[in-house]
Parts: C-alpha cells; structure tokens; sequence
C-alpha cells in the first residue's frame, strides 16, 4: 500500500509540476554516524518526494554551534540567506538561542499529532523531554543520547568471582580488590577504578549521592540547589579514593588504558563503547554494568543532542520539518538509529520492534543502557552551562591535586555558577 501511494505521490508531482519543499538540516555527525543519519535522509526523502531534506554536515560541535550563533547574529541584522530549517543543538545552546526568539515552540505540532501526542505523553522517557522544555514550552526533541555506564574488565571481574557493584560502598570494596600489584615489586600494575578529572565524573558522583547543581524556577532563571553537606561528603568520597590508591586519575579518556589492562573499570557513556572494545579486542572481555549509587538505583547523567527547529522558516516549511522530526522518532527508525551508532532508544517502546528485540537477544548491554533513562537525572541547561562546566572541571582538578581544601571546593562551584548566571541573566534572586 505505501509503495501505491508513493507512486501516485511521485506521479503527482510530474504531471503538476509541483514543486517541493526544501529544508537545511544542520548536524555535526561525521564518519559512521553520518553515513547512518544520511541513509535515514535518503529513506525519507524517498518516502516523501514533496519534501526534500537537505543535510549539512557543519563539523564538530563547536564548528556547529558557531555557525549557529553566527547565522543568528546575521539573521538579527535583517539576513534572510543560509537558514537552517533544524539543526542538533546541546540544551544549552537551545537556552541561549532562545534569547533571540528563533527556535519554534513544538507544542502544537505535539498536541495536534494524536499519534506523536500519545507516544511523548507514554513512550518518550520523561528524563529526555525534561532537557527541550522550559517551563511549558517544548522547544526540541532529543536524538543522539548517551546515559553514563560502569565499564569493566570482565576477565578480571571473572577471576576474582565479582559482580559489578550496584553502591558506592560495593564500588569501594571492588576497587579496593583489583588494585593488584602483580609482580610484587612495591609498584601498582592495575587499579581497581579509572576517573577522569572533569565535572562529567563529578557529576556521577554527585547523581549518585541524589546531588544536583541546579532547578529551573520559570522565566529562565536558575536556583543553586547544590547541597553543602551531601557536596562535601562526596568530595571527601572522592578524595579519599584517590588517596587510598585504588584509583587512578587523569584528564584524558580512560579506554586505553582500560584496553592496556591498567584499570579493571571506569565510568563512560555507552557512546564509547566501539572504542573500549577496540582498545581491549585480543586482550580481555569488556562490559558495563549500571552506575553504583547510594541507593542501588542508577542515576546517570544524559549526554548528546536534541533537535530544534527555527521561527525564521515558512509554515510551509514548519510543516515539512515536524514530518521529518516525527519520522527520526519512530520507533524503527529509532532502533535503526540506536543499533548503528551505539546511541541509547529515546522511547521506552522500541522494545517491541522486533529488530531491538533480535540485536538484544544475545546482548544485555543495550537493555542496561535503556533502562538507566527511568533513572537518570537530565543536565542543568541554562545559557551559561558551557562556562559552567569548565569552570567547575577546574576546580574540581584543583581540589584532586590539593589546591584547594572541602570547604574551598564547595564554595568556588557556588560562586562560579552564582556568577555566571547572573552575566547571563539567569540567575534566580
């Protein structure tokens, strides 16, 4: 039936003539991933010949969202020339474009879809809707998302008869076991735990201890929510893992010397999968577990980006760009997605599409990563979070390398995030 009304489509638009609708997609996937994202184009394109997307390929990350501020400037001086129709945006970027008033409110396209109303009420996991709305007001859907999961050696894990740990007091005693110094030479040759020293670590152990930084109070303001005493029993978790010598700390990924056989386990996003076992292939087994936490239950933070779509296009356009946007959350294409690049499913119900349920028939792996999104605590996504992030990462390497005492560490974070939202704005009095 749909090639029926595919052919009728196509013969439509021969004999009126009629013209099609074109829109930019702007995205920063390279290599397999774009290749995987091009095919879905491609597949819609042909599925929808009065529609013709057109992908862009921008760069990295931070060539995207220049371009995007750029174009947003240029567009603000009166430019009508090189708009994007969609483009992937980080939460973030999405809080500081909306200052200009350019990124399209999705609610309706929601509300008067009742397929697409039924699946975000039901299916959309609640952590992922979380990171596109402000207030009321949805403003993107999410797309390539990673959840954060406990990597680890399972050759090592197998000889010395352990389970991954599913607390923090587990991961302790875990760590402690498999730091080994295996010829005996006063040296340490494996460590029980790789982390890095950036805010994404620290935030696993703060989601794990129920810890946030902040809460959107409305308006696009942000509340400071981060709890003094549970922030100072974390770091002090921390610090002291790292001087008891079960854990090594560096600044770089950790895969390498994961593969090398340095560290038995570390914590990373399932994105990362491809380059653990790359690394580790013809020397021992890995696999990942959920994130240990206080309470046994999961809390990972979510990385990745969503999709927007801008104001400055016609309706017709608009039209056009939702029909794409609900054909990339369709549950096949969603599996297709997931299963060719490693992201994590944005919706619970693709466990009922029968290519999830083959590639996860001899696999856990994937179900893990699915099953973290019911617990996972979404990312603060104020404007000034990028300034956030890299102030934070400092110092919290600062305080690692003892720069800075408990009580010092905790209060440069507030005073950074109390500072930067209010240059933004954001800032809730």
């Amino acid at each position: 039936m749909k090639k029926v009304v595919l052919m009728v489509m196509v013969l439509a638009l021969c004999v009126f003539g009629v013209s099609q609708v074109k829109i930019e997609f702007w995205h920063a996937m390279g290599a397999q991933l774009g290749e995987t994202l091009n095919s879905l184009v491609e597949t819609f394109n042909k599925e929808n010949p009065d529609i013709q997307v057109i992908p862009i390929y921008v760069g990295n990350y931070s060539a995207l969202n220049q371009k995007l501020l750029s174009t947003i400037t240029a567009y603000s001086q009166g430019s009508k020339t090189d708009l994007p129709a969609i483009s992937q945006a980080y939460a973030n970027w999405t809080a500081k474009y909306l200052f200009s008033n350019v990124v399209e409110p999705l609610n309706e396209y929601i509300e008067n879809d009742p397929e697409m109303k039924d699946a975000w009420e039901n299916q959309i996991f609640s952590v992922l809707k979380d990171m596109v709305t402000w207030g009321d007001t949805v403003y993107g859907v999410p797309f390539n998302k990673s959840v954060y999961t406990y990597y680890y050696n399972t050759d090592l894990f197998d000889l010395f008869g352990l389970e991954p740990p599913k607390t923090i007091d587990e991961l302790w005693e875990v760590s402690e076991t498999l730091t080994l110094d295996i010829d005996f030479d006063g040296t340490v040759d494996i460590y029980g735990l790789g982390v890095r020293t950036f805010i994404d670590d620290l935030q696993i152990f703060l989601y794990s201890h129920n810890v946030t930084f902040l809460e959107y109070v409305g308006e696009g303001k942000y509340k400071i929510i981060l709890d003094e005493q549970k922030t100072k029993e974390v770091l002090k978790l921390i610090k002291d893992l790292k001087d008891s010598g079960y854990a090594i700390f560096q600044n770089a990924y950790l895969d390498q010397p994961f593969g090398a056989g340095e560290i038995a386990a570390y914590m990373g996003t399932v994105a990362g999968l491809t380059y653990a076992e790359q690394s580790s292939r013809g020397k021992h087994g890995v696999s990942w577990a959920p994130l240990p936490s206080v309470d046994g239950v999961p809390h990972s933070p979510i990385a990745g980006t969503d999709l927007i779509m801008f104001s400055w296009i016609t309706q017709e356009q608009k039209d056009a760009a939702w029909r794409f946007l609900k054909f990339l959350m369709d549950p096949v294409n969603v599996v297709y997605w997931s299963i060719n690049t490693g992201y994590v499913p944005i919706r619970r119900d693709v466990v009922n599409v029968p290519q999830w349920q083959a590639y996860t028939a001899n696999d856990v792996k994937p179900t893990i990563a699915l099953n973290e999104l019911e617990t996972a605590i979404p990312d603060p996504k104020p404007a000034a979070w990028d300034e956030i992030r890299s102030k934070i990462s400092t110092i919290f390497a600062n305080f690692l390398n003892d720069y800075a005492t408990i009580d010092e560490t905790y209060d440069s974070m507030v005073e950074v995030m109390e500072t930067l939202l209010k240059e933004s704005g954001e800032f809730a009095q």
